[in-house]
């Protein structure tokens, strides 16, 4: 997916419209429905994957015993430590704010929040300290927001609607890149962040203009570009060289920069071009037919342990990218229309949500390769996103629910739950924050800090918006 996870980054829209804040899903729903492409992300937003296919087995028992199934083997359990109540935020909100979001690399953790009079501020903490890295910058005034990425060379505000700042130009969507270590702005580009896709690397932002056929590998301490190729290049057809591993959602609910320092182009005309991130030189080109859409849906298009996978109008098509076989293409056995499938399990099965009523949806895991349904579970109200890791597949909503990767029912989590590392979840509920140990069913109390947006973690501390700044918490020893 492009940098929206899907790569959210993949995959954030009308973030600052509701007062009080909308709950996570909520935003999650709206940001996807604005983006009308694969995220980032988150994504945004959004991208979703596990490591390996864990079967549920039967263990035979005497005739006058019941045949019990056997749970997949469940990582060791973190030592969940209760929140300081006298821990005060690290950043404080000049006035009162709508909508934040945080990420952390690290023991550095970067935040963006829009206050209610529309003012949008980025800041930085040292976590392991509990201190500012610089003073929170203001950017001024916008309509909206669609959040922000990070990389080890810039953090990129993704603004919205700045009539009337100084910064952007005619209002239109412009991205901002901030310094991390100093919080200074380094450069600013308008793009639209509907008709673009972007895949985000350490020192690099590779951007393809969808409409104008135009795709840059921008400099992140710059801004200028390293290459171009003046070719279009199709919807959602911008993507990294991840392996599985890269796509589990761990740390956040924004992508991390691609290990691999590869890009995948899959042009308009059906040539797919591996190309070096730093230099633009091809390293290979390929050939597979671009499908289609129907109407005013979308296609969507992932490359995961070196396999690109397509979807669109009801089709799917796969194309290892070694060369040793050619593209295939297959029709799916389920209805995808509106949306959108990511890799969750190793072996190239994708998952997407389908078959909303409003009251209902399903999780359904299908095969690109054959076409096939893997496998369909019942998801409650109001989930719209899967998030994998390897402990299994989280449905995050109100109600989140965890299933392992064949299936298997492990967990069912009042509030929206989210994966740490160790495979156990962090839940934030209406009673607060909680930690719960997948493997022992035990859920921990950590306290009450009024989350407000998207959190981040590392290993032992928790950064979150809330009501009154941005907090940092130790959850774990």
């Amino acid at each position: 997916m492009s940098t929206e996870p899907e790569r959210v980054y993949a995959r954030l829209a009308d973030l600052v419209d509701a007062v009080p804040p909308p709950e996570l899903s909520a935003v999650r729903a709206r940001a996807a429905q604005r983006r009308r492409r694969s995220f980032g992300g988150l994504l945004a937003a959004g991208a979703a994957v596990v490591a390996a296919l864990l079967g549920a087995q039967a263990v035979l028992a005497p005739a006058a015993t019941p045949v019990r199934p056997v749970l997949p083997v469940l990582p060791a359990t973190t030592e969940f430590a209760p929140f300081d109540g006298s821990v005060a935020p690290v950043l404080r909100y000049p006035s009162p704010a709508g909508f934040g979001m945080t990420v952390t690399l690290g023991d550095r953790a970067y935040a963006m929040w829009m206050a209610e009079d529309g003012v949008e501020w980025v800041g930085g903490i040292d976590v392991a300290a509990g201190k500012a890295l610089w003073p929170a910058l203001s950017l001024g005034k916008f309509g909206d927001t669609n959040g922000m990425e990070v990389a080890k060379e810039a953090i990129l505000l993704l603004t919205e609607q700045g009539f009337d700042n100084p910064l952007i130009k005619d209002g239109s969507d412009t991205i901002i890149a901030v310094d991390p270590a100093t919080g200074r702005i380094m450069w600013t580009l308008p793009y639209s962040f509907n008709n673009t896709d972007r895949v985000l690397y350490d020192d690099t932002l590779v951007i393809t203009w969808t409409q104008r056929g135009v795709t840059e590998a921008l400099d992140l301490r710059t801004g200028r570009a390293r290459w171009t190729v003046s070719e279009r290049v199709a919807q959602s057809g911008t993507n990294a060289m991840r392996s599985m591993s890269e796509f589990y959602a761990v740390g956040g609910y924004t992508e991390r920069a691609p290990a691999d320092r590869r890009v995948v182009l899959h042009l308009a005309d059906g040539r797919v071009q591996v190309r070096d991130v730093t230099s633009g030189r091809v390293e290979r080109e390929l050939t597979a037919p671009v499908l289609s859409p129907s109407g005013d849906l979308l296609r969507h298009e992932t490359v995961v342990d070196g396999t690109l996978y397509q979807f669109a109008a009801g089709k799917a098509g796969v194309l290892p990218l070694d060369g040793s076989v050619g593209a295939t293409e297959v029709t799916l056995a389920a209805n995808l229309d509106g949306a959108r499938p990511t890799p969750c399990v190793a072996g190239g099965l994708h998952c997407a949500v389908t078959d909303e009523t409003g009251d209902s949806a399903r999780l359904t895991v299908l095969d690109p390769r054959s076409g096939a349904v893997v496998w369909q579970r019942e998801l409650k109200a109001g989930v719209r996103n899967v998030l994998p890791s390897a402990a299994g597949l989280l449905a995050v909503g109100e109600q989140s629910l965890v299933f392992a990767v064949d299936g298997t029912p492990l967990a069912s989590l009042d509030g929206q739950a989210m994966w740490l590392e160790s495979g156990n979840l962090l839940v934030i509920g209406a009673a607060g924050v909680s930690g719960r140990q997948l493997a022992t069913g035990v859920e921990v109390p950590l306290g009450q800090p009024g989350v407000t947006g998207y959190c981040s973690w590392n290993t032992t501390m928790l950064t979150c918006p809330t009501q009154d700044g941005i907090g940092v918490y130790r959850y774990a020893r």
